[in-house]
Order: structure tokens, then sequence, then C-alpha cells
């Protein structure tokens, strides 16, 4: 293997240091799979583009419980997906595998739009409903407002939803005006969180590897990345990668990051978040996470007994691997 191809060994840089404010109150956190699939347009969403018809993604949504109060963060992609306009049906494929929540409707105080597009808004009153204003009938709708809270979790403005430090909206701009993502707390001692990232990127190889999180050469043996253990050597060859400590992907510029300098702005207060090792990041759209994450009706709160993480964290790159070594 030709060493010249290699960038030089990087400085692992601390990230700022973000107090989250103390807090003995949780949440707990079920993922729920909604059992379809996205086509991500190749270069759409980052780039370089992977030559492929797109990869498959899932959708992922949240239930976050609260003692006897529950809530959703995010929908996914209504159930009769059918029924969308021709031109979004296109993008999704169905399972034939369902997975049912047992909370019924009436158990569930609200459900949080990360933003208002079509996979995640879901169907609020399925069978037969849209995202239209007959949805709104009612119901009351909130729009968090960050304005006045005078709280940040990282350096993202934040809300607290229960207004006990167990579960934040963040202010998360870019993908759409108003996007946001989420933090829960999943266990207090140690305080370990959970960032449901949404569509502030599509892939984590837009987050990493980062300057407080460089790509380790070899990767920890035990990573699922079908790569022999040594993907960095590997890695360093590609011709739009140069450094361990830069990530493999950026955001692509064009209609789905429409303020794009605000898109490239969260991404970067998320990955000062990602570099901690307390904090596992889901983005809505991760396929890399598919075999490893827990889901409903199991809980995600012991993520960081059970090494989640650590397995998770460098996992696309068995993606990367098979599409694009050279």
């Amino acid at each position: 293997m030709d060493s010249s191809n290699f960038a030089p060994p990087c400085r692992q840089l601390t990230p700022p240091f973000h107090q989250i404010p103390a807090s003995c109150s949780t949440v707990d956190v079920r993922v729920i799979d909604t059992n379809t699939y996205l086509y991500l347009k190749p270069g759409a969403f980052y780039e370089p583009a992977i030559p492929s018809d797109g990869p498959r993604v899932p959708s992922y949504c949240f239930l976050l419980s609260h003692g006897d109060r529950h809530l959703v963060f995010d929908l996914g992609v209504r159930i009769d997906w059918q029924n969308y306009a021709p031109q979004i049906g296109r993008r999704i494929s169905a399972r034939q595998r369902h997975q049912w929540v047992d909370n019924r409707s009436s158990d569930i105080e609200a459900i949080v739009w990360s933003h208002n597009h079509f996979d995640h808004t879901g169907d609020p009153s399925r069978p037969d409903g849209t995202v239209l204003d007959s949805d709104a009938v009612g119901r009351e709708i909130r729009e968090i407002n960050f304005d006045n809270t005078g709280l940040r979790i990282g350096r993202l403005a934040a809300f607290d939803y229960f207004g006990d430090g167990s579960f934040y909206l963040l202010d998360a701009p870019g993908h759409t005006a108003g996007h946001m993502c989420a933090l829960a707390r999943t266990t207090a001692y140690p305080p370990s969180f959970v960032f449901m990232g949404a569509d502030a990127c599509h892939h984590p190889g837009v987050l990493r590897p980062s300057q407080y999180l460089p790509l380790p050469r070899p990767l920890p043996r035990g990573d699922p990345v079908g790569c022999g253990g040594c993907p960095g050597d590997l890695l360093m060859q590609l011709a739009s990668w140069k450094s361990p400590n830069e990530p493999f992907y950026h955001l692509a510029r064009g209609q789905f990051f429409p303020d794009y300098a605000e898109a490239i702005d969260t991404v970067a207060k998320i990955q000062e978040l990602d570099a901690a090792g307390n904090v596992v990041v889901l983005l809505a759209h991760d396929n890399s996470l598919e075999e490893h994450l827990p889901l409903f009706p199991q809980l995600l709160n012991d993520w960081l007994v059970q090494g989640l993480r650590d397995t998770t964290i460098w996992s696309f790159c068995k993606e990367i691997g098979h599409d694009q070594w050279v």
C-alpha cells in the first residue's frame, strides 16, 4: 500500500466545553421504525455523490415518555404513502412488516415536527388525511420560539419542553426555516443523552470525521465496517478526502438546504456535541444504524452501558468501503 497517499497524522482538538444543565430527570426514549424507505438522489443532499441510484434509507421517529406524559418527535411518512403526489411517492418504497405502537393516540399529548417535510409530518388524522389545514382542526398548534429562552445546549438555542432538563428542543435551521433537533436525557448518573438530528444532515459522514473526532487508524476491532479492521488507511486514498479530521462528505448546495450558511453552522454545532462520549447522535435517515438500534417497544435508555455509540459511530464506513475503495 502506497503510504504517499496518506495524510499526515492530525491533532485532535478538544471540543469547546458545553455544560448541559444538570438534572436528575430523564425521559424514556423509544425509536420507532416507520417501515418505509426513501431513496436519496445522489448529490442532492451531500457531496461528493456516490455513483448509484441513491442510498435506500429508513425514516426514524421517537416516542418520548415522561411518567404518564408522552410525545412523539416526528411522524415519518404517512402509512398510505401512495396518496402522496407522484413525484413524492416515487421516492418511497413500502415494506411488508409493520411496527405498531400500542400507545393510544389519546395518550400522546403532543406531536413535535422537526420540520414540515412529508417524510416527518406523517398523517396525524390517518387513514384519510394529509398535511392540510383540516388536520389542525381541534388541535392546539404551537410554534416553538427560541428567542427568549436564554437557554443553550452546546451552541444550539434550546427549549426545555418539560421544564426539568429531561428533554430539549433545539433550534437547528438550514434544511428548512425553523428546523429543530432534540436532546433527551436518558440517564442521570452518569448523565447520558440521545441527540435526535432529524434532517440537519442526511448521512453521518457529513458529521464525521471531524477536528474533534478524527478517524482512528485502524478502527477499533469489533466495529462492523467490513474493511479488514483498517479502513482509515484505505480511506486515505479517496481522491475526494484528504484528512482524517475532515468529514467524508459535505452538505450539497441546492433546494434541500436553502439557507446553506445556516445549515453549515448547524452541522458544526452538532459536531461539537457528537464528540462527547455521553451523547449518541441519531439522524432520521441513517441507514448504518439499522442492524444496531433497539426498536420500539425496547427502550434506548441504556445505550451507554450497551456500547451503542462505540458500535455505530464508524459503522457507516462499511457503505463507503463497498462503494468507494480505490
